[in-house]
């Protein structure tokens, strides 16, 4: 009798891991990411990404503070990713904006990242005029009210 019931827990035990892996992460909601920065005198720079998992399609948003200053306020621009994936725990997505002033190409940006409980943790390299720049970025899921 004991044996069937080690078995039988047995059974159960892995049918719930097997479970587990097959269920999916859902990035959706407001994560707050914070752009790491070289220079040590300067705030980094906060930015809001909002994502959106349906059907296996990633989808979303980033938020930041875009130049000039209107009377001392900066504007925040919205613009739409691209690209978006997630595979497993990994996540991707390319962004791209207009010059802060003038004219100009765009500056186009692909983010990579992993989920890990309600944080992710990655890079990002952004390309413009022919220059490339990486740096770090984390992102905090916040709580929807």
């Amino acid at each position: 009798m004991k044996r069937k019931l080690s078995t039988l827990c047995l059974i159960l035990a892995l049918g719930q891991l097997a479970h587990a892996g097959d269920m999916k992460l859902d990035p959706t909601g407001t994560w707050k990411v914070i752009v790491s920065s070289t220079n040590t005198q300067a705030h980094p720079a906060a930015q809001t990404l909002k994502l959106t998992l349906n059907g296996g399609t990633l989808t979303g948003t980033l938020s930041y503070n875009s130049s000039p200053t209107v009377n001392g306020k900066a504007r925040v621009s919205e613009l739409p990713i691209t690209e978006a994936k997630l595979q497993g725990n990994e996540l991707s997505f390319n962004f791209t904006h207009p010059p802060a002033s003038g004219n100009g190409p765009n500056a186009t940006y692909s983010y990579q990242g992993k989920i890990s409980g309600e944080t992710i943790k990655g890079t990002f390299t952004m390309e413009w005029m022919g220059q490339t720049r990486t740096r770090g970025w984390e992102a905090e899921h916040l709580k929807e009210e």
